[in-house]
């Protein structure tokens, strides 16, 4: 393996990036000294850090969640890569954002499906549409609660990065009151 693969694994409230190459494991830049991992049996994994050994179990769920055991505690993992959490990042626009704004196409891509209807209320993070770009399915979500406005796509319908999908309003205005 030549090229570094790089990970986001955010645990709780924390995020550690993990880089993966031939050479070794490095998280948030450090190199993980004698890190080996090996599989037990299914969903059990051994690994060593600095010498010490270590068993999780950890079982894979839907869009980069796992479900972690690590000695008799519980622990829920998101685990993404540089390009899933650029999506993320354009389609809720960070954290920064209080009022709806358009949902737009954060890369060339064709749209598979459209998951609301105009004039549906939408919470923070309801799934708003499914756009495919480079065989990978991302699910576009609202970055903060509000009223579907105009959809501007139909299932099928190819797109260009930036094209506005949909508009979002507050949740207490519809589309006529413009």
């Amino acid at each position: 393996m030549g090229k570094a693969v790089r990970y986001h694994v955010t645990v709780g409230d924390v995020t550690f990036d993990v880089e993966i190459d031939a050479g070794g494991v490095r998280v948030d830049g450090n190199r993980m000294e004698g890190c080996g991992l090996e599989l037990v049996s299914p969903n059990l994994y051994s690994f060593l850090v600095g010498g010490a050994s270590h068993t999780v179990l950890a079982e894979r769920g839907g869009s980069g969640a796992w479900a972690l055991q690590l000695r008799g505690r519980r622990y829920r993992a998101d685990v993404v890569d540089d390009r899933t959490k650029a999506m993320r990042d354009m389609s809720s626009a960070g954290s920064a954002v209080k009022s709806p704004a358009p949902v737009r196409a954060p890369m060339p891509g064709l749209v598979v499906g459209v998951e609301v209807e105009e004039g549906e209320l939408v919470e923070a993070g309801g799934a708003l549409l499914v756009v495919e770009a480079m065989k990978m399915e991302n699910s576009l979500t609202a970055a903060v609660g509000g009223r579907v406005g105009r959809i501007h796509v139909v299932a099928g319908q190819t797109v260009e990065k930036d094209e506005i999908l949909m508009d979002m309003l507050p949740p207490d205005e519809s589309d006529d009151a413009k």
